[in-house]
């Protein structure tokens, strides 16, 4: 409940109180506002699929191929326009066929005021309707390639993400590795104080203890830029403390066969529905190329008045009538246009065929990559429990005086390599499954 007092004045002792009180009280909710927020892989992808700028651009693309798309239809439509002229002219009766003994051979100067409604309407016009086909075809393309396009960004933003991963285990790896180190090192000068161990095992122990710190330190700068590569793709501040809640172990999940996995890409790929598209688009540009040369059929009419001023004489006219129009000969421009379409519908179907055997190479070969990563990890596995065995073994002969301490920094040596191998198998697996649901067109779907 608040408590409100009343008061003419505080005493510098009472506002010094109060001061202190506000800093107590501000100081949790600054903390919360520098504390990291915790992402996990969806909630990052979703972030990207509507804050990516390169899916901003994709999207505006589906939008310029509907407004394409309005164009040609708009040219089918009805076509209503209204006009007003007014004029002051002298005319040449000769020019109209009047001819006549008397006849004056200039009329005017006199004022013509004109305003009329004009609607026309294409009855048969085959190319057209073809152009519009097209571009019906070219909005499906758009928005297939709108599609690929979330699919690459949830692509990348999955691979950055399992980058970071890996390195924040690096980074862990990294500081277990420098404990072990110093408590090695302390080991060698206990053993030297007690007679059993020499200066050189002191030295060997604190060469160690400093490879160890580089390594950190790299460990330390590769996470650094795999945050901001993360940040960047989700579109994340830069400056913001960032976390992650997945985690890079995983229980292998159940490979696909290469019959199923392929299904699943011609079903899924977007590429594959955006080069089908522009084939069909292609193939009616050629149509309509063609239909070029077929006659075009339109009606016409026109309603208005005419006099000699806006408020005098006031006459109602009318005209309608259809026009049909049949190209002869245009310079060879109509054989051109037909040509090229003819070519663009060939590349078309190269591409087409080249990104069929692109989409199964990829399948194929992101299966074989997650057959062999789910191996090596179970074998980094293997070798990361067999190199601390072997640290055990190497550092009770050290330290019972059996041996010097060779063995215990070539061990150690092993375990930290063994450690990075682990942590580089377990991104390498992720990443090929990864990139196993981007050649099915399911990036958007893949959780660790």
């Amino acid at each position: 409940m608040p408590i409100i007092m009343k008061t003419e004045y505080l005493s510098p002792r009472a506002c010094a109180v109060l001061a202190l009180a506000a800093a107590l009280l501000a100081g949790p909710a600054a903390a919360a506002e520098t504390e990291a927020v915790t992402y996990t892989l969806p909630q990052l992808v979703q972030r990207a699929l509507s804050l990516s700028p390169p899916q901003r651009i994709a999207q505006a693309s589906v939008g310029l191929a509907e407004s394409q798309r309005d164009t040609a239809l708009a040219a089918l439509l009805p076509q209503l326009g209204a006009g007003v002229s007014q004029t002051r002219q002298t005319t040449n009766p000769a020019t109209l066929g009047f001819e006549f003994p008397g006849l004056p051979s200039l009329i005017g100067p006199y004022s013509v005021f004109d305003a009329r409604v004009k609607l026309s309407q294409a009855v048969l016009d085959f190319a057209r309707h073809s152009e519009l086909s097209g571009a019906g075809h070219a909005v499906e393309a758009a928005r297939a390639e709108a599609e690929q396009s979330r699919e690459r960004i949830a692509a990348q933003v999955a691979l950055s993400y399992i980058q970071v991963l890996a390195g924040e285990q690096a980074v862990e790896a990294a500081r277990a590795d420098l404990v072990l180190a110093e408590d090695l090192l302390t080991l060698a000068r206990d053993q030297r104080e007690a007679g059993v161990a020499s200066g050189v095992d002191v030295a060997r122990a604190q060469t160690a203890v400093a490879q160890d710190r580089y390594a950190l330190s790299e460990a330390e700068t590769a996470i650094a830029s795999s945050r901001l590569q993360l940040q960047r793709a989700a579109v994340l501040p830069m400056d913001a403390p960032l976390a992650l809640g997945g985690q890079l172990e995983a229980s292998p999940a159940a490979t696909p066969s290469a019959a199923q996995a392929l299904d699943e890409a011609r079903g899924h790929r977007a590429e594959l529905a955006a080069i089908e598209a522009a084939l069909k688009q292609a193939d009616a540009e050629l149509r309509a190329a063609r239909q070029r040369r077929w006659p075009t059929l339109a009606l016409f009419a026109d309603y208005g008045q005419s006099s000699r001023t806006p408020v005098r004489a006031e006459e109602d006219t009318y005209r309608y009538g259809a026009s049909l129009e049949l190209p002869l000969y245009s310079g060879g421009a109509l054989r051109a246009g037909e040509d090229a379409a003819r070519l663009k519908l060939e590349q078309q179907r190269e591409r087409a065929e080249d990104l069929r055997q692109q989409v199964e190479q990829d399948v194929r070969l992101a299966l074989a990559t997650v057959q062999n990563t789910a191996e090596q990890v179970k074998a980094a596995t293997a070798t990361r429990d067999l190199a601390g065995r072997e640290l055990e073994l190497a550092r009770d002969r050290f330290l019972h005086g059996v041996a010097n301490n060779v063995d215990v920094v070539s061990a150690q040596a092993s375990l930290a390599r063994a450690r990075s191998q682990h942590i580089a198998a377990l991104a390498a697996y992720q990443q090929a499954r990864v990139n196993l649901a981007a050649a099915q067109g399911r990036a958007h779907a893949f959780e660790l």
